[in-house]
């Protein structure tokens, strides 16, 4: 087999792989798929009421299936939300609510995202009772036909000010013995990352105490505000994270490996670990050769890529006799091989019903 006739037929089966097609908003097929799995999730009663297609409702003193316009398309945006953030689709629909057009994540989700962020320890609640207040709050009672717009009415309920503040230390900060409280922290000096009071006197004046079947009104309220605060300290100091668009320090890690804190916080790496020296490819090191477990794992798309390159090789040469080596052609051989047998054996396995159903030739 020569080193031409391996690169044809990897191009070929490469080109069989192009029908399966991913989720792209962007492309006719890709976008076919988008609105197939949205349909599916659509039909499940284990999605929130938002992205079911049929809700049970009470239509004149009768529970009938209503049916919700809005799901697909909900089920759409979540599933761009879920590419977006590097989350499953079943997360989002079960941590977001759509609420006046926007996908808003759950208070425990953002907490969740905050503690696992690996930027600050884990949240802190400073809950304190400032003193029986009177608070004001706008309820609505009617409908003013005349006016086409609603009747508000003026109301006051007096209860005790609960107050929560969410708070942290930068991530490995070693917190000295003795300091469990806010009040405490500030006291010794430390660095501590404050988000915005949470009040029960805001839960009124925002309407979420006065709203029918409210747990702002029950003994949840605690845990009421120390969620609401720390969404809010996610919103301050941690937007990125909370968004999906900022990388966490395990993250950093991960892409580069020498990356070590400094003094300000931040991850750095020095150029010289970035730079890998190149070994000749007719005799590659022992520490840079990959080892058969490793080569039996790499993707077909890896594999395409690894050729792609040495075809180009092979067309820049300017001696024009470049041949693989010994070792190049045997495990190219291999790989073309082992490629046209995997082919094989999903050509010759038994479709399943649910197989035939996302097939979208």
């Amino acid at each position: 087999m020569t080193n031409s006739t391996s690169i044809q037929q990897v191009r070929e089966h490469g080109a069989a792989r192009e029908h399966d097609v991913r989720v792209d908003m962007f492309s006719t097929r890709g976008f076919a798929l988008a609105q197939r799995v949205a349909q599916a999730f659509a039909a499940s009663d284990a999605v929130p009421a938002a992205f079911r297609s049929y809700n049970m409702k009470k239509v004149n003193g009768q529970e009938q299936w209503v049916e919700n316009t809005a799901a697909l398309g909900n089920c759409i945006v979540a599933i761009e939300v879920a590419q977006a953030v590097g989350m499953s689709v079943t997360a989002v629909m079960q941590n977001a609510d759509p609420i006046e057009g926007k996908l808003r994540w759950s208070d425990r989700f953002v907490v969740a995202g905050i503690n696992a962020s690996r930027r600050f320890t884990p949240l802190r609640f400073d809950v304190k009772n400032l003193g029986p207040i009177e608070a004001s709050y706008k309820e609505k009672t009617g409908w003013d036909s005349q006016a086409k717009k609603p009747v508000f009415t003026e109301r006051s309920v007096k209860l005790d000010n609960l107050q929560s503040i969410a708070w942290a230390l930068p991530y490995g900060f070693a917190t000295p013995p003795g300091v469990y409280t806010l009040d405490q922290a500030r006291a010794a000096g430390l660095p501590v990352i404050e988000g915005p009071p949470v009040s029960m006197r805001l839960a009124v004046e925002e309407g979420w105490y006065a709203k029918t079947g409210s747990k702002w009104q029950t003994e949840l309220k605690h845990k009421m505000l120390m969620m609401r605060s720390g969404r809010y300290f996610g919103d301050i100091h941690a937007p990125d994270i909370v968004m999906g668009i900022g990388r966490t320090s395990d993250e950093v890690q991960d892409i580069v490996l020498d990356a070590v804190p400094d003094d300000r916080g931040a991850y750095t790496v020095p150029l010289d670990n970035l730079r890998q020296p190149s070994a000749p490819a007719e005799t590659p090191s022992a520490e840079h050769a990959a080892s058969p477990a490793v080569v039996a794992t790499t993707s077909g798309d890896q594999q395409d890529d690894d050729l792609r390159a040495l075809e180009q090789g092979h067309g820049t040469n300017t001696g024009g006799n470049w041949q693989p080596s010994a070792e190049e052609a045997a495990e190219m051989e291999r790989r073309v091989a082992e490629e046209a047998a995997a082919d094989q054996q999903r050509a010759n396995a038994p479709r399943g019903r649910g197989q035939r159903s996302m097939n979208l030739e």
